[in-house]
C-alpha cells in the first residue's frame, strides 16, 4: 500500500463486528488508508459526531435502536457535506429510493463489497466537490487550481453549461461515459448529449414556460446518449454559478446503470417466487387487475384457477423441506406445460398456484385446463430414487360472470378450490353464489383461529363442580374461550369442529391441558389438595400416538400431581375403537390421573364395553337434564344412568344444573356431584381463587 495515500477518516455504524470486519477488509483490499471508529447506537452516534470531523460515514439500514434513515438525519444535521452511504444486507426497493432521496450518496448490498471502494473514492472527490462549490462564488479565484485538478480527476461526469445550452467545458469523465474526447463535447449542445426520455430534451427541463432557467435540480433522472449510439441511465444534479460574470450551469452527470441493474434486482425479489422462479401473488394480481381490463375493453372471457396441493405436508415431513422443493419446481414445470403461452402461472406461496387464462371462448376451455393440471399434478415424482405421488385441488372463477373486479375473482377461485377439498380431493370446481356465504366464513375463521393460537387470544374459564352432599366445591372444568379481537367471544360450538378437522386443535389442547394444570397447581398450594381439574380431550387429541407422553410431560413441568386432573373422553370417542381406547384409558389411568365419560347417555355404549373402560366417573349429558323433573323420559333416563353409575362404582356428575327443581330430583335419586349456572357459571381463574378463598362449602 502506498504510504502516501492520505488516511479517511471513516465513521462506520454497524451493530455486526463480522460485518464490520469484512468492510474494512474491503476497503484496505481496494487501496484505501482508513483509520476508523465503529458505533452501533443512537447515543454513541450523536458523540462521535460531537467530538470529531469524519471523512465519510457507513451505515447500515437496519440497526438495534434506530434505522439507517434516522441515522442519516443526525449525520446531515451537523454536516450537509459528509458522504453518506448505506451498506446494508437487505433493503428493499422504497427504502432504498427513499434513502437517496433523503440525501444519501449511495447505497452497497453487503453482498457486492467489492464495489464499496470505488464507491468510497468517488463519494470522497464528489464532497470535496459540494463543499468547493459552496466556496465557489467568493474563493472562486484561490480555489481555481484545487477546482480543477477535482474536477479532472472526478468519477463523476462534469460539464459547464451557458446560457444558450452548449458546453463550454467538460472533463474527462464525461468524455469517457459519452465516448467523446474532451475537446469534442466543447461547443456541444447539451440536449444532443443529455435526454430525459426519447422525446423530451434535457434543456426542456430545464427552462420553464418562459425559457428561463429553472433553479438547481438534483437527482434528475436521464439517459446520457453515448458516440456509439448507446443510451446509458444517468443521474443529473444542476446548479447555477456566475463566471466571468456569466451565468452558468454546472451539469454533474452520474451513471447510475448498476443502481439501475440492482433495482431491477430489488424489483424482481419483489415480484417473483424465488424457489419456482414464477410470479408471486402481488404480480399476479397486477396482471390480473389488466387482464380484467383488456377482456373488459375486448368483451371476452377470462378464468382464474386456484390451485392447492393435496397432502404435500406429508412430503415436507417425511422427505424433508429440500426435497419438498425440488416437488414444488417439478410442479411449476409441468402445469406450465398444461397452459397456452398467453397464459400466466403464478406461485402464491406454500403449495398455492394460481393461473390466468386469457381469452376463453366458455367455461369449457378452464374445464379442460383443469383436467389437465389434475392429471400432471397427479403422475409420480422421482426425487433422490423416491417416488411420492400427490393429487391437487383446483377451484375455478370466471370473469365477467362471477365478479366484475380482481380482488372477488381471486377469492371466488379460493373458495371453489376449498370446494374441491370439502368433495374430497383431486378434483376441481367452478364458483358458485351458493359457495360464498358458508366457504367465505369458514376460510376468514380458519385464518383467523390460526392467527388466534400465534397471538395467543384464547381464554380458559372454569365452571365449579359441586358435591351435592354438603356443597363443598371438589373440583371444576377448564372450558375454552376465543376472544377474536373487533369480533368479541366466539362460541365454541362454532370453532371447535373447525379446529378438529384442521388439526389445530391439537395444539388448541395442549395449551388448555397447560394453563389447567397450572392454575390447579396453584389451587393446590393454597390449601384445596384434592381439587380437581377437569380437561376434555379431542377425538384428535385422544388419538394422537403421543398423548400420554404429552400429559406426563405437561404434569411434571407444572409440578401438578396427577389425581388433580381429570381427563373427559366423550362417549362416541371410546366407542369408534372400543380396543384401542381402552388401551388408552389403561394408560392414563396408570399415570394416575382421573377419567371421565363425557355427555354420557348420548352415544351408544355398550353395558359391556362400559364395564371394562377403566374411568372414574360418568357426566350426564345436560340434554337430559334441562327438561327434568318435567319430562317423564328424561326422568327415566337419568334415574337409570345414575344407578348404573352407581351399581359400577363410579362417580356420577350432572351438567348444566339451572333451576331448583333439578337440583332437587338429583339430590333424591343419589347423584353425587353437579355443575351449571344454577350455583356457578364459567369464570376466570382468578375469580374461581377469589370464590375459594371466601369459602370452599354452598349452601345449595
Amino acid at each position: 500500500m502506498n504510504n502516501s495515500t492520505p488516511v479517511t477518516r471513516l465513521l462506520l455504524v454497524e451493530d455486526d463486528e463480522n460485518d464490520a470486519i469484512l468492510i474494512r477488509a474491503s476497503l484496505r483490499h481496494g487501496g484505501l488508508q482508513i483509520s476508523h471508529h465503529r458505533v452501533w447506537s443512537k447515543t454513541e452516534l450523536e458523540k462521535a459526531l460531537a467530538q470529531e470531523q469524519w471523512g465519510v460515514v457507513l451505515c447500515d439500514y437496519n440497526l438495534p435502536q434506530f434505522d439507517g434513515l434516522a441515522a442519516l438525519r443526525m449525520v446531515r444535521s451537523r454536516d450537509a457535506d459528509i458522504p453518506f452511504i448505506i451498506v446494508s444486507g437487505a433493503i428493499g426497493e422504497e427504502t432504498a429510493v427513499a434513502a437517496m432521496r433523503s440525501g444519501a450518496q449511495d447505497f452497497v448490498m453487503k453482498q457486492s463489497l467489492g464495489r464499496l471502494g470505488a464507491v468510497l473514492v468517488r463519494e470522497l472527490g464528489e464532497a470535496e466537490i459540494r463543499r468547493t462549490a459552496r466556496l465557489a462564488n467568493s474563493q472562486l479565484q484561490a480555489k481555481e487550481a484545487l477546482l480543477d485538478s477535482i474536477v479532472t480527476t472526478a468519477a463523476d461526469g462534469i460539464a459547464v453549461v451557458n446560457a444558450a445550452g452548449k458546453i463550454e467545458f467538460a472533463n474527462p469523465a464525461l468524455a469517457v461515459l459519452t465516448g467523446n474526447a474532451a475537446t469534442a463535447l466543447q461547443g456541444m449542445p447539451v440536449q444532443q448529449l443529455l435526454r430525459a426520455s426519447a422525446d423530451i430534451e434535457f434543456w426542456n427541463v430545464l427552462c420553464a414556460s418562459t425559457g428561463d432557467i429553472r433553479g438547481d435540480m438534483t437527482n434528475l433522472q436521464m439517459h446520457a446518449h453515448t458516440r456509439n449510439g448507446a443510451i446509458i441511465p444517468v443521474e443529473i444534479k444542476v446548479s447555477r454559478m456566475t463566471l466571468d460574470n456569466s451565468p452558468k450551469l454546472t451539469v454533474v452527470v452520474r451513471d447510475v446503470s448498476e443502481r439501475a441493474r440492482s433495482e431491477e434486482r430489488m424489483w424482481r425479489l419483489a415480484h417473483f417466487d424465488e424457489l419456482s422462479g414464477l410470479p408471486n401473488r402481488l404480480l399476479f394480481r397486477q396482471l390480473l387487475e389488466q387482464a380484467i381490463r383488456d377482456a373488459n375493453r375486448e368483451r371476452k372471457s377470462i378464468a382464474v384457477l386456484f390451485i392447492d396441493l393435496d397432502r404435500f405436508k406429508l412430503i415436507n415431513d417425511t422427505a424433508g423441506h429440500d426435497s419438498g422443493d425440488m416437488v414444488l419446481r417439478q410442479v411449476a414445470g409441468r402445469l406450465r406445460q398444461c397452459l397456452r403461452e398467453a397464459d400466466l402461472l403464478s406461485r402464491f406461496g406454500g403449495d398455492e398456484f394460481a393461473a390466468l387464462l386469457r381469452e376463453i371462448d366458455d367455461p369449457e376451455a378452464a374445464r379442460a385446463t383443469a383436467q389437465r393440471v389434475l392429471a400432471a399434478v397427479a403422475q409420480p415424482y422421482d426425487i433422490n430414487g423416491e417416488t411420492y405421488h400427490l393429487s391437487a385441488s383446483v377451484g375455478i372463477s370466471i370473469y365477467p360472470g362471477d365478479s366484475p373486479d380482481a380482488t372477488a375473482l381471486l377469492r371466488n377461485a379460493e373458495l371453489a378450490m376449498y370446494r374441491a377439498k370439502d368433495q374430497g380431493k383431486n378434483n376441481f370446481q367452478f364458483h358458485s353464489p351458493q359457495m360464498n356465504a358458508r366457504s367465505l366464513e369458514y376460510v376468514v375463521l380458519e385464518r383467523s383461529l390460526r392467527r388466534a393460537i400465534e397471538l395467543d387470544e384464547f381464554l380458559i374459564h372454569f365452571q365449579p363442580q359441586f358435591d351435592l352432599k354438603d356443597g363443598r366445591i371438589v373440583g371444576a372444568e377448564a372450558l375454552l374461550r376465543w376472544n377474536l379481537p373487533e369480533v368479541g367471544m366466539i362460541p365454541p360450538v362454532k370453532f371447535i369442529p373447525l379446529a378438529e378437522e384442521t388439526g389445530l386443535i391439537v395444539p388448541i389442547g395442549q395449551l388448555v391441558l397447560l394453563r389447567a394444570c397450572v392454575a390447579a397447581k396453584e389451587w393446590r398450594a393454597s390449601g384445596h389438595v384434592d381439587f380437581r381439574v377437569a380437561v376434555n380431550l379431542s377425538p384428535r387429541q385422544f388419538n394422537q400416538s403421543e398423548l400420554v407422553i404429552d400429559i406426563i410431560n405437561i404434569l411434571e413441568d407444572t409440578g401438578l400431581p396427577p389425581e388433580n386432573l381429570e381427563l373427559e373422553i366423550t362417549e362416541s370417542m371410546v366407542m369408534s375403537n372400543p380396543e384401542r381406547a381402552t388401551a388408552i384409558l389403561r394408560e392414563l389411568r396408570a399415570v394416575g390421573v382421573h377419567l371421565a365419560i363425557d355427555d354420557f347417555g348420548t352415544g351408544y355404549s355398550s353395558l359391556g364395553y362400559l364395564k371394562s373402560f377403566p374411568v372414574h366417573t360418568l357426566k350426564i349429558d345436560r340434554s337430559f337434564i334441562k327438561d327434568v323433573p318435567a319430562d317423564p323420559d328424561d326422568v327415566a333416563i337419568t334415574h337409570a344412568i345414575i344407578a348404573m353409575g352407581h351399581s359400577l362404582r363410579l362417580d356420577v356428575v350432572a351438567e348444566g344444573v339451572e333451576t331448583a327443581e333439578q337440583l332437587a330430583f338429583l339430590r333424591e335419586h343419589g347423584c353425587d356431584y353437579m355443575q351449571g349456572f344454577l350455583a356457578g357459571k364459567p369464570m376466570p381463574a382468578e375469580e374461581l381463587s377469589r370464590l375459594l378463598a371466601e369459602r370452599t362449602h354452598w349452601s345449595l
